[in-house]
């Protein structure tokens, strides 16, 4: 008998191990921590990153975990093209604040992805008492000087942005928010959102702009400061806009309805229903200066960051090139920088990533153009004008430009023509011409997970009948 326990022990261990294995590989979803040592005003952050699914699945977080409180949501995105080949990563982060100092642990998590169940084991937190406040102050600050003419009833709907006046090309950040006082005795809940935000959304979003939405899935419920009065926040709806032309923007009121929830349900009464407008909002939209580049250009605040294989470099050797754009704007639209120079290198078409962060009304990131080049002159060489990338910057009010400043010696004999996948690189295209495609090509790696899941099932089996027996 108890061999035969020790035999069904085996089974039950090797039936785990072989369909975490043959599962494992396919699981796009991975859960991530962050700010587990937080000052008491600071998040801690669970993020689902998603890889290589569109459309994004519907993601829903734990309402309640002890010691904190839900709140808002943020979202970036990660895509790297190579090869051809794009691939984007999905970040869908939440923030949940303390209510308090100490050690706490999260306890095991369950987060909903498509209506199935993502488990976590959890983590703990240390909250201590030191905390930057200062950005929490700028926003509660922005917040009251926009909203206290309207916090006069118990609760209102708000559209508004964080500029009224952009250059074209320019970023704003829009809001929909229910705003609903403490001092409120009304009990609400909210009633087809997804009908009636349909309806809003093509009033709101002005058809001139490029829109990058933040993405909210779960509406938040953030408690905020008006006028030295306690109100909570229910934002709705969130997205920055480009425009992308100098016509004047205007968002008309929109109305949400609510339900009112009664005060005694067991009475069976009809319920209720409570509708709120928001006021209208005019942004002017500014013609940017004279310049040849007016119309290819973007407009924000970049810096550069670029990274060379060495730079005592060789003729007709391969090398690697990275001209990385970092800042605040439109990144999905950042283009490629200029090369004038085109007799002193090589330059191969890039493998492109980026990197979009959307947080806290701004789109914020990074761009990485990553190239091959081969030198063809040899001497010493200042880059500064040889490569760059021109952009408007709004708090200047003035063109600039991101210039390189690298200065590379290259040593070897003149050359003309040069060819990448030469003795000097190695290509994973080599030799492509020579592939047979009318042969078979296996895929081992499926069939290993093929094999792992019918051993999976005959192990069952298996045990099954053991303990018939």
């Amino acid at each position: 008998m108890k061999q035969g326990n020790l035999y069904i022990l085996f089974l039950i261990f090797f039936c785990t191990i072989s369909s975490s294995w043959a599962q494992n590989d396919e699981n796009p979803f991975s859960v991530e921590f962050s700010g587990t040592e937080i000052g008491i005003n600071e998040p801690f952050v669970i993020s689902v990153k998603i890889t290589d699914i569109d459309p994004i699945p519907l993601i829903s977080f734990p309402d309640n975990i002890k010691n904190f409180q839900k709140r808002e949501s943020s979202r970036s995105s990660f895509t790297s093209k190579v090869g051809g080949k794009t691939v984007v990563t999905y970040t869908i982060s939440q923030n949940y604040y303390p209510i308090k100092t100490g050690t706490f642990f999260t306890g095991p998590l369950e987060i909903l992805v498509n209506k199935q169940v993502l488990r976590s084991e959890g983590t703990s937190v240390v909250v201590g008492k030191t905390a930057n406040s200062e950005e929490s102050a700028d926003e509660t600050e922005a917040i009251d000087s926009e909203l206290a003419q309207e916090a006069t009833t118990g609760a209102f709907l708000s559209v508004r942005v964080d500029k009224r006046k952009v250059y074209v090309e320019e970023g704003f950040n829009l809001r929909l928010s229910l705003l609903v006082s403490e001092s409120n005795a009304t009990e609400m809940d909210f009633f087809e959102v997804e009908k009636q935000l349909e309806k809003i959304l093509k009033a709101l979003k002005p058809t001139n702009c490029w829109e990058e939405n933040f993405g909210i899935q779960e509406i938040p419920a953030i408690p905020i400061l008006i006028g030295g009065k306690a109100f909570t926040e229910y934002r709705i709806y969130q997205a920055s806009f480009f425009p992308l032309n100098n016509q004047a923007i205007r968002i008309p009121a929109v109305t949400l309805t609510m339900r009112v929830m009664a005060k005694n349900p067991s009475e069976g009464k009809t319920p209720s229903f409570l509708s709120f407008s928001s006021r209208p909002v005019s942004i002017q939209v500014q013609t940017l200066p004279t310049h040849p580049l007016r119309n290819q250009v973007l407009v924000g605040n970049f810096r550069l960051e670029e990274k060379i294989s060495t730079t005592q470099l060789e003729t007709g050797k391969s090398y690697r090139y990275d001209f990385k754009i970092i800042g605040d704007g439109n990144i999905k639209s950042i283009q490629e920088p200029t090369f004038t120079n085109k007799a002193l290198f090589d330059v191969y078409p890039p493998d492109v990533e980026d990197n979009i962060l959307r947080k806290k009304g701004q789109i914020a990131g990074e761009k990485t153009f990553r190239y091959q080049i081969i030198p063809k002159q040899n001497g010493s060489f200042d880059l500064s004008n040889n490569i760059f990338w021109v952009f408007f910057n709004p708090q200047k009010q003035k063109y600039d430009t991101l210039h390189s400043t690298l200065k590379l010696v290259i040593t070897g004999k003149n050359i003309q023509n040069t060819q990448l996948a030469g003795e000097t690189v190695e290509s994973i295209y080599n030799g492509i011409e020579h592939w047979d495609t009318t042969k078979f090509v296996f895929d081992y790696q499926k069939i290993i997970r093929n094999v792992a899941n019918v051993l999976v099932v005959l192990m069952l089996i298996s045990m099954f009948l053991i303990f018939r027996k």
